[in-house]
């Protein structure tokens, strides 16, 4: 880019991380980073207790909230997957690697808000609102996969006539490997999303996670987390491509039923009348008349509410983004130089599960309950989520470099510094340039908790049920992830084919 240009590639991935880290710092000045609560540190010590001394009466209703929330992730990755297979083979055309990124910027959460209205608190709302997400990261992701491919999907139609028959049987063979890695990890995220969905009221492991820690049973919640966690740990086991039929029909047999009803009349009121402000609505008004109104009104919004809401999102995303850097830089070094003692590293893969696998929503909401009100605990759950997830990635990079090369000390820090990271930390930038996106769209969906970023104003208006301003403050909050979404994909390109050129320590 630009900003580096005239430097060695080492340079500008120094500058790079100096510049992040700077860009964190500064952000902090600006945003509302105290500890508000009176005594964190006893209300830490109580929480702990009953973390680590877990207990359930109720053991049927615990194994029904774990199997409603695999429900519904295994329900709405399926659905996704299907649709993301289909809308990948066209991922080529401009208009619909837009509308994917529009629809993927959107958090699950949102989703749900937006599909409450229609469905109430019933499975096709918890259902569809991972399946539309999922399905636009599904297409972005395998088209991906095909352009790696010895056979790109571009190349089909010099093959023969038909091109689905060439993707079936010339690409598909090729990459179904990647596809089958990535669809076992999605499932993971669907998994934990719709753990999360239990916080607006959906029957998952969420809702009774945030109904204990309220009333201060920990014990209870730690036995959900305890649970949650063995859940993530044995999805590899169990997850078997070929029983997925038979999962999927005991999860549509088993679903929970909804007395919630809602005619066409009202789906079509909705959409037709719910969603825009009065100044549209108003007959008396000419188009060009409504047009002027409603860019006031629109003006009015942003001006009160976007503004704000985008100022904190991206203060809040660029601390969490500092802080996931800073992190990995500690984790990384140090969990590599305990692989080589058992004990030690299997509690640091324990650890790197423990952060992975919470999301960053419930570690929030934990977090606000010990600090109080600010973005601290925000920025501290989205950097060890995501400090989790990279490290881990990392973990196996290094496993298989070390195995390619003759490396002398296996897992020492000398080592690390000199031969692994500089191969490695190229591949570490555009990691965290890709969880980037990522970052934003958690931090504005954190606003449910009360911290001020988008999602704050986009709960607000849907709790007062002016869906009209949900409706546009999303479409904000949409448009503001992809422009994030292409400059972090424009950083990746960057830094991910370039290696750090140094003289390796013999």
């Amino acid at each position: 880019m630009g900003l580096f240009a005239g430097t060695s590639d080492g340079l500008k991935l120094r500058n790079f991380s100096l510049l992040l880290v700077a860009t964190g710092l500064l952000a902090a000045v600006f945003a509302d980073v105290q500890v508000h609560a009176s005594e964190p540190w006893g209300h830490l010590g109580t929480m702990l207790q009953g973390l680590f001394s877990p207990s359930v009466s109720d053991v049927q209703g615990l194994g029904l909230d774990l199997f409603y929330t695999l429900s519904f992730a295994l329900l709405g990755v399926s659905l996704a997957v299907v649709a993301g297979l289909l809308l990948s083979l066209l991922y080529r055309y401009p208009i619909v690697r837009f509308i994917c990124a529009f629809f993927r910027a959107i958090h699950e959460l949102f989703w749900a808000l937006l599909f409450m209205q229609l469905f109430g608190l019933s499975a096709s709302t918890a259902i569809l609102a991972i399946t539309i997400p999922y399905a636009c990261t599904f297409a972005r992701v395998y088209h991906d996969i095909y352009q790696h491919a010895p056979i790109k999907l571009a190349q089909l139609p010099e093959l023969a006539d038909s091109k689905f028959s060439h993707f079936l049987y010339v690409l598909l063979p090729q990459v179904w490997p990647q596809m089958r890695s990535y669809l076992r990890y999605r499932f993971e995220c669907g998994v934990r999303t719709s753990a999360v969905l239990g916080f607006v009221g959906l029957p998952t492991i969420g809702f009774h996670l945030e109904t204990a820690f309220k009333q201060g049973d920990y014990s209870y919640a730690g036995a959900l987390l305890l649970a949650f966690f063995l859940l993530i740990a044995s999805i590899k086991y169990w997850l078997k491509i070929y029983l997925l039929p038979l999962y999927i029909a005991i999860a549509l047999w088993f679903l929970p039923r909804s007395e919630f009803t809602n005619s066409s009349d009202n789906i079509w009121r909705f959409f037709s009348a719910d969603i825009w402000p009065s100044v549209v609505k108003n007959v008396e008004l000419s188009v060009l008349e409504k047009l002027s109104a409603y860019a006031q009104w629109l003006n009015s919004l942003m001006l009160e509410q976007g503004l704000p809401g985008i100022a904190s999102t991206l203060l809040l995303s660029l601390m969490a983004l500092a802080a996931t850097y800073l992190l990995c830089i500690i984790l990384v070094p140090l969990l590599n130089c305990i692989r080589r003692q058992w004990l030690m590293n299997g509690f640091g893969q324990c650890l790197l599960l423990v952060m992975r696998s919470t999301p960053e929503y419930i570690l929030a909401f934990v977090l606000l309950l010990l600090l109080g009100p600010s973005m601290l605990p925000a920025v501290i759950a989205l950097a060890i989520h995501n400090s989790g997830l990279i490290s881990y990635l990392l973990q196996r990079d290094i496993t298989t470099l070390e195995t390619g090369t003759e490396v002398t000390e296996p897992g020492s820090f000398s080592v690390f510094l000199y031969k692994t990271m500089p191969n490695l930390y190229s591949k570490f930038i555009s990691l965290l340039m890709y969880r980037a996106e990522i970052i934003l769209r958690e931090s504005a969906i954190l606003g449910v908790l009360g911290v001020t970023t988008l999602g704050f104003y986009i709960d607000s208006a849907f709790e007062d049920f002016r869906f009209d301003r949900a409706l546009a403050l999303l479409v904000i909050t949409a448009l503001l992830n992809v422009l994030v979404d292409q400059l972090s994909r424009k950083l990746q390109l960057c830094f991910s084919d370039q290696g750090i050129r140094v003289r390796s320590k013999d």
